[in-house]
């Protein structure tokens, strides 16, 4: 049997250790299976070469390529270290035997002292993946063979058996096929077209969504003013590498950080639309398998909700705000020893808005949903020192940790509990109208603000780039136009608030789009009918085109134009990205991960391993 999988980043990696592990208990007699990436094992995102002071946002031993006993689906382990283990263990022999790239001496030195909890760089990560690769390719079963070939797919076509794979060296013949292509950068839209325009006639740098580890950030002179369209992860690359990537120092005070600039920054201007940097991360205390569960976003009470589908959006959020809640109080009340804990664990089960109301605390200690969501006020007048307390105390909060500190804990739970919001997902429980203005355009936003925010570390050192004069942030509903000469960022909210860039940086990933996403193989799949975009059905026989390709949730099967799938044809990862959710996250040791139990089931249907 012949196997191809397109994409070798980790879910690539995964399936292949899956089709290796399975092959043994298959009825083939033999498995060749070619790997296909334009970038080494790890793919695009997990360069090894890539500057290291871009760090992952997952602590080193939440991290993990292998498949373990926590997995609900049925298939041999394959036991190996997480990164962090591996870091101490077995890196500094492999990074030391590659071959000579920039970052060899700084990874080995990093992997050298990493402690479990650490953020490690995502340089590190890919020497991870490639070491994974390695080692199963050393140690593959008689009757199995991989190839990897470092080129990128052009098209898929079905043939009467199986599929053609071409890249623009070879064709490849196919008994089935997994994709697995992650981000992928799209055709400029008007607005970014305009702005592309007006920096060319200007001389100024524009550089629209994009990985932050391939832009050439060269040509920006310590004169210029940089602004930075959004205030997620990517913002913080971006930030550092114009920091103290370019030799600037941070060092630690009583007070906190101090930097210390190397006289090689521009001034940075950072805005965004809710006008605040996400959360940061909190100090893990989390063992590798470690994770709250759930006691209002049951399986019972999603089983419930089934019967009288569909429930209304703000019904799942009440429950998932009661769920932060309970972890929140749990931990606040240590501060009230009156008060008996349990008695209040059990009340609040049983009725949480009452139990609420009746709660005798100060009001300062009340979790208040508006100022955590939204912590701009109506009075914006001293901006900065707004924007300085926020972050102090998101610092403050997060360094209490992620099982101690009950701010911190409790936006953890969001984190822990994605199962069970992908169950309400995959049960139906919301009508497409609310699956959109809700879930994709609500939900979303409040859950990457809270729980997908940058290392602690990263808030440390904004706060000490703001007292420093490099870094300024732009009050909420940010607004950036090529005028009156400059790119000029303004606030809706404080009028009187005017940056005037000399370079403007999109500080966000490329959206997920399939019809402009700039990817020969996308195109041609969706060209020839064998991929569709994901269609919400609203109320009025509205429809929306949704930028996601459409796939079966369950199998990860690719369904075609007329809403059927080619048998042994899978598609997965970040261009579904609205038909699924948080695809993005990395694979977690010991959680039952769905990462790991969708590349099992690939690699099973594949082989024609029957549950």
């Amino acid at each position: 049997m012949k196997i191809a999988l397109i994409g070798a980043g980790p879910r690539g990696l995964i399936t292949l250790g899956r089709l290796v592990a399975l092959q043994p208990v298959s009825t083939h007699r033999r498995l060749d299976i070619t790997v296909f990436d334009p970038y080494p094992a790890g793919g695009r995102v997990w360069q090894t070469g890539q500057n290291a002071h871009l760090i992952m946002n997952t602590p080193a031993q939440h991290i993990t390529l292998f498949y373990d006993q926590s997995v609900q689906d049925p298939g041999p382990l394959t036991t190996g270290p997480n990164l962090a283990k591996w870091a101490h263990t077995l890196a500094a022999d492999f990074i030391g035997q590659l071959p000579a790239f920039p970052n060899q001496a700084v990874l080995m030195a990093e992997a050298a002292t990493l402690q479990p909890n650490d953020y490690t760089s995502r340089a590190l990560y890919g020497a991870y993946c490639q070491w994974f690769t390695e080692t199963l390719l050393e140690n593959l079963p008689v009757g199995v063979t991989v190839n990897y070939e470092q080129t990128s797919v052009t098209a898929v076509h079905p043939q009467i058996s199986g599929y053609q794979v071409v890249t623009d060296e070879l064709t490849f013949q196919a008994d089935a096929v997994a994709m697995a292509l992650g981000n992928i950068e799209n055709s400029l839209t008007r607005d970014q077209e305009e702005l592309a325009s007006f920096a060319s006639e200007h001389d100024y740098l524009y550089l629209p969504p994009n990985f932050p580890a391939d832009v050439d950030l060269s040509a920006i002179k310590s004169s210029d003013e940089v602004i930075l369209r959004g205030l997620g992860m990517s913002f913080f690359d971006f930030t550092i590498l114009l920091t103290e990537g370019r030799g600037g120092t941070f060092t630690k005070t009583a007070d906190g950080l101090v930097y210390h600039p190397s006289g090689r920054e521009p001034h940075i201007v950072g805005g965004s639309r809710r006008g605040f940097p996400y959360h940061a991360k909190g100090r893990n205390q989390k063992s590798a398998g470690e994770q709250v569960h759930a006691h209002f976003l049951t399986d019972q009470q999603i089983a419930d909700w089934a019967k009288q589908r569909p429930i209304p959006g703000k019904v799942f959020w009440q429950a998932m705000q009661h769920e932060m809640e309970y972890t929140y109080y749990t931990l606040l009340l240590q501060k009230y020893p009156q008060i008996d804990l349990p008695t209040f664990q059990n009340d609040f089960l049983n009725n949480p808005d009452k139990t609420l109301r009746e709660l005798t605390i100060k009001d300062s200690d009340r979790l208040n949903w508006d100022q955590v969501i939204n912590p701009a006020t109506d009075n914006n007048a001293d901006f900065e020192s707004l924007m300085k307390q926020y972050l102090t105390d998101d610092i403050d909060a997060a360094l209490l940790g992620t099982k101690t500190g009950p701010l911190t804990a409790a936006l953890e739970v969001l984190r822990d509990l994605r199962d069970p919001v992908r169950k309400v997902l995959a049960a139906g429980l919301l009508t497409d109208d609310e699956y959109l203005d809700f879930f994709l355009r609500t939900f979303n936003g409040i859950n990457n603000f809270l729980s997908i925010g940058p290392p602690v570390m990263r808030t440390q050192q904004l706060l000490a780039l703001m007292d420093a004069g490099i870094v300024s942030i732009l009050p909420p509903q940010m607004r950036v136009e090529g005028k009156n000469g400059y790119f000029e960022a303004t606030s809706a909210v404080d009028k009187s608030v005017v940056y005037h860039g000399t370079a403007l940086i999109e500080a966000r990933m490329p959206a997920v789009n399939a019809p402009t996403a700039q990817n020969p193989l996308l195109q041609q799949l969706l060209h020839d009918g064998l991929a569709a975009p994901y269609e919400l059905q609203l109320a009025g026989e509205r429809r929306f085109q949704s930028g996601a390709i459409l796939i079966d949730q369950n199998t990860c099967r690719l369904i075609n134009s007329h809403g059927q799938y080619e048998t042994g044809l899978y598609f997965w990862g970040v261009p579904t990205e609205g038909a699924s959710w948080l695809t993005t996250a990395s694979p977690r040791p010991h959680v039952n991960h769905i990462i790991l139990r969708q590349a099992n089931h690939i690699a099973r249907e594949m082989l024609g391993i029957m549950s």
